[in-house]
């Protein structure tokens, strides 16, 4: 209830009070108009009106009760009104206006009936006999203490005493019946059952009252019943206010719960009969043969109640009993086992399940779960069970090592019992799933044919990198003269000899260095060291693989090329670049050597040029690759990346200029630089076109990203869903942890989010889990070696129809051969990219190529979609 509802109960409170200060003294008795009923029938009307409006806003199954007690205040304004003008008679002389008046004093008892109803498992005849109960026990008091001394007095004589012994007796009916009826109400109409508490007993009250008043006419027993009925109508107002309405939701419990005011009724009338009758005995009162009656009618009432109580206790018993047995048959026969800890953690219960899989012995029954767990496990497990707090704990892993079986993995889910200190294990045997999970992960990053770790590993393994403490080398390798050995001796013995290969590399290197497959002949080596160590072992490397190989009956010679390269943290795509640029130089120097990429640009460009300095002259500019539609050939968008165009150095890619502006502290300006600049070219280039731009990897300031983004577009006037930001796996490795989020900011915004490099690293559903992807690029290279296309174009399929399945579209880029091109357009991608499209455009033959299409590209003519 609001405060101005309050509030308005208040003013109606007081409103009929002033009214009988004023009505009261100016109604004599026996003069027409009564004008203290008058006011009684005006405060009953506009009780009756508050609570019709208020019965509107409740549920229509708990309209009933409150409708009773409208209906009721009606008829007392009318019983109010007939004997306030006379029209029903003198009060006392059971008119037609007395007859309403018992008739709507009836209606709140009626009302706390069907209160109890809506209460969950009430059974209303154990109400009744309740009520009736109470009832008695009222009447014998009222008997004992009251009516008979008022009869035997002479006071109750005349052709009234029917009348005012039914004004008398009211009060026990009332009280009793409200009393028994609201001990027991929902947890939501508990507030309300109180109320009408309230209500019944001043009603009750008015009408002792005006019994008085009919034997000994006195104008201040007519002003207290008056007083006393006003408060009952506003009492019974509220009750209607304090029920649950629509638009109060749980609120709507229907479970028992007890009411302490008619507990108090209950137990105070029937203890009340037992301290009357030794009253009277002690004080000499006469005990009439009612009273007597009505003692025995109380006795039987409350055995037949206790023979009731008694029945439904042993129903409760055995559904009890019957309910143990249901409990205990279901824990032992499921798989899962159950089990309960004290605050020590020592097992108290363990059902048949849960004892084999924790091993306990009959001998021991209740050890503590520490001892039987693997030893590394024990303080985690210590820490977990002890400290977890609520009903919802996370799934805890464990190890237990069973005497005479095979250890196993249980993954536990427990909560606590309240006030209890003891905790409920449910264990769950999950060592053949968590043995395929491994296995599973295993061959994520293992190649299938030699068991080496594959490039997905590698790659992970140099993205964590970062921040780590030591040189590390990158070794990139590829056989010579191997496609003569599938000519001539056939695909088995190449894979025997790329088998023997792996374990003449594995011999060689120390066992902390990765060796890694990369698919064909290619091999690499992550080793520690600097470039010395790394030099020496590449000249081993070309040594011992350059010896013959056996295979089957036939012997062949195959040698090596290796390039190598240090690793910087963060800088696993350009270490890999520049050890496959080293490789190439090896194999144009003859194959069968190695070399070391030393033409550092990075640091050439860092020492002799301005990053800063660059992008204001101009040096620093962008470089296009065009996006085209899978199907149609529309230049759907554009991929846009910096390069430095170096005046003694000539145009360093990317890499090189994000590496150079690092060693400057410039990456922060050439982040806001990039994506300022891409959204103005493309702006200014067509009105559908899209743009996609790469976040460096270990140097995405991700703080400043959002806002840089926001300032872009807005500046540039781009629609937010023309810009999607490329991030690669190791981006989101060696990052900090605000990338994530700040990625999340921008893609609410309406930018679009792609994950470029796919297929380098671990699945798109495990970046999907953490960001919400748009646009997945796919490089073709890293799909199967380089002459499998039709194994390139299978692997693209699936990824494809992955990704769809969650509304996200897929690139292939890297695509060199046109042939490869029309391939793709029945396996679904939305675009492709690669050298078979024109790359590193400027940003006027873009513009140019809108305006005038070559025979590669279409001009886009809907809007376009990555």
């Amino acid at each position: 209830m609001t405060g101005p509802g309050y509030r308005s109960l208040l003013l109606l409170t007081l409103a009929g009070l002033l009214g009988l200060a004023v009505a009261v003294p100016n109604s004599p008795d026996g003069a027409f108009p009564q004008w203290d009923n008058l006011v009684l029938a005006a405060v009953a009307l506009a009780c009756s009106w508050r609570v019709s409006r208020r019965v509107r806003l409740l549920a229509p199954g708990d309209r009933r009760p409150w409708q009773v007690l409208g209906t009721s205040a009606l008829v007392f304004a009318l019983a109010s009104l007939l004997t306030g003008t006379g029209l029903g008679g003198s009060f006392g002389d059971f008119t037609v206006g007395d007859a309403l008046l018992v008739t709507a004093v009836l209606g709140p008892t009626v009302c706390c009936a069907l209160l109890a109803g809506r209460s969950h498992g009430s059974r209303r005849g154990v109400l009744a006999l309740d009520g009736l109960a109470v009832t008695v026990a009222l009447v014998v008091v009222t008997d004992v203490l009251v009516l008979d001394r008022a009869v035997s007095s002479g006071v109750l004589s005349g052709p009234r005493q029917p009348l005012v012994l039914a004004y008398g007796l009211f009060p026990a009916v009332a009280v009793g019946l409200a009393g028994a009826l609201c001990t027991v109400s929902t947890a939501a109409l508990r507030r309300s059952a109180s109320a009408m508490l309230v209500m019944t007993t001043l009603l009750g009250a008015a009408s002792g009252m005006l019994a008085v008043l009919m034997v000994a006419p006195d104008p201040r027993w007519e002003a207290a019943a008056d007083v006393a009925s006003v408060l009952a109508m506003v009492a019974g107002v509220l009750a209607v206010e304090l029920a649950p309405t629509r638009d109060r939701p749980g609120r709507t419990e229907s479970a028992p719960a007890i009411n302490a005011a008619g507990l108090a009724i209950t137990l105070g009338a029937l203890f009340g009969v037992p301290v009357t009758l030794v009253a009277a005995l002690l004080l000499d009162l006469r005990v009439t043969p009612a009273a007597t009656a009505l003692s025995a009618l109380l006795l039987v009432l409350l055995l037949v109640r206790m023979i009731d109580r008694i029945k439904v206790s042993g129903r409760i018993r055995e559904d009890l009993l019957r309910s143990e047995e249901d409990f205990r048959g279901l824990v032992e026969a499921s798989s899962d086992g159950v089990a309960i800890v004290d605050a020590d953690l020592r097992l108290e219960f363990t059902s048949p399940a849960a004892r084999t899989l924790l091993g306990v012995l009959d001998s021991a029954p209740h050890p503590v779960l520490l001892d039987l767990l693997h030893e590394e496990d024990r303080p985690r497990v210590r820490r977990e069970l002890t400290s977890a707090v609520g009903e919802v704990t996370p799934a805890l892993q464990l190890r237990v090592l069973p005497a005479g079986s095979e250890p196993r993995e249980l993954e536990v889910t427990h909560h606590e019992r309240p006030g209890s200190g003891r905790r409920v294990l449910h264990l769950r045997d999950v060592t053949t799933r968590r043995r395929r999970e491994r296995e599973l992960e295993r061959m994520a990053f293992t190649d299938h044919l030699t068991r080496l770790p594959n490039r997905a590993m590698l790659f992970q393994e140099m993205a964590s990198l970062t921040g780590a403490t030591g040189d590390r080398c990158l070794l990139v390798l590829d056989l010579d003269g191997f496609k003569a050995v599938n000519d001539t001796a056939g695909h088995e013995a190449g894979d025997l000899l790329l088998v023997e290969v792996a374990r003449r590399l594995q011999g060689l290197l120390r066992t902390e260095d990765l060796v890694a497959r990369l698919g064909g002949d290619e091999f690499a080596v992550l080793m520690a060291g600097d470039e010395e160590a790394a030099v020496e072992a590449a000249q081993r490397v070309v040594e011992v693989l350059a010896q013959p190989y056996r295979v089957g009956e036939r012997v062949f010679s195959v040698g090596a090329s290796v390039g190598l390269v240090r690793v910087h943290p963060g800088g696993g795509q350009l270490a890999f670049r520049q050890a496959d640029l080293a490789l190439g130089s090896a194999k144009q120097a003859g194959k069968g050597c190695w070399r070391v990429h030393t033409d550092d640009r990075v640091a050439q460009a860092a020492a002799t040029s301005d990053v800063a300095a660059a992008m204001a002259d101009g040096e620093v500019q962008l470089r296009f690759d065009l996006i085209a539609n899978g199907d149609t050939g529309v230049l759907s968008a554009v991929h846009a990346e910096p390069v430095w165009v170096h005046h003694d150095l000539g145009v360093l890619p990317a890499p090189e200029l994000w590496a150079a502006a690092e060693r400057q502290g410039q990456t922060s300006a050439l982040q806001q630089w990039l994506i300022t600049r891409a959204c103005s070219d493309v702006a200014s280039m067509d009105d559908q076109l899209l743009v996609a731009v790469d976040l460096p990897a270990g140097l995405v300031h991700a703080d400043e990203l959002p806002g840089e983004v926001a300032a872009a577009l807005a500046t540039a006037g781009l629609a937010p869903h023309r810009l999607t930001l490329c991030f690669t796996e190791e981006v989101l490795q060696t990052s900090s942890a605000a990338l994530i989020p700040a990625l999340r900011t921008v893609h609410e915004s309406g930018t679009r989010l792609g994950l470029d490099d796919y297929g380098m690293g671990s699945t798109l559903w495990s970046v999907l889990a953490r960001l919400p992807l748009d646009v997945v690029f796919v490089d073709v290279r890293s799909l199967a070696a380089r002459e499998d296309v039709a194994r390139a174009l299978q692997l693209l399929g699936a990824i494809a129809r992955s990704a769809r399945s969650f509304d996200v579209d897929t690139v292939a880029r890297q695509v060199s051969d046109p042939q490869m091109v029309a391939e793709l357009r029945s396996q679904g991608l939305v675009a492709v990219s690669g050298p078979a499209l024109p790359v590193g455009l400027r940003a006027e033959h873009v513009a140019a190529l809108l305006r005038h299409p070559s025979s590669a590209v279409v001009a886009p003519l809907s809007p376009a979609r990555v």
